[in-house]
């Protein structure tokens, strides 16, 4: 019995993600039960049109090329698929995020801070 924690970017559905792995466990001659968590059922890809102008602002002042999925669950998820265009934002490194020693350095805050408020005052 193995516990696999396997999250959808944008394009793919709960369904593809499934077929990938049954395909991946069966082709090596293992059985295939899938128990649906709660995540499953409840958490989808975020949908952003990355071409919107506000979210291509923000990416070119992030330094950022291109928009990337990430690998953790964001409360922006919901927001997206409730009509609200959304994008992740935030200083630091998410592998120190919600940790028993969380942190993160000033200067990440000072320039994460200066960004924002570029990027706020940039907008009409």
């Amino acid at each position: 019995q193995i516990k696999i924690d396997r999250r959808t970017i944008p394009g793919e559905s709960s369904g593809s993600v499934r077929a990938e792995l049954e395909s991946l466990l069966r082709g090596n001659g293992l059985k295939v039960r899938f128990c649906p968590s709660a995540a499953e059922r409840s958490c989808k890809p975020m949908e952003t049109d990355p071409d919107l102008p506000w979210a291509q602002s923000l990416r070119r002042l992030a330094g950022q090329r291109a928009p990337a999925g990430v690998n953790y669950f964001s409360d922006a998820s919901i927001l997206s698929h409730g009509g609200i265009p959304t994008v992740i934002f935030g200083p630091g490194d998410i592998a120190q995020a919600h940790t028993a020693d969380e942190w993160i350095s000033i200067g990440s805050l000072e320039r994460g801070a200066a960004l924002l408020e570029t990027f706020l005052r940039s907008l009409p």
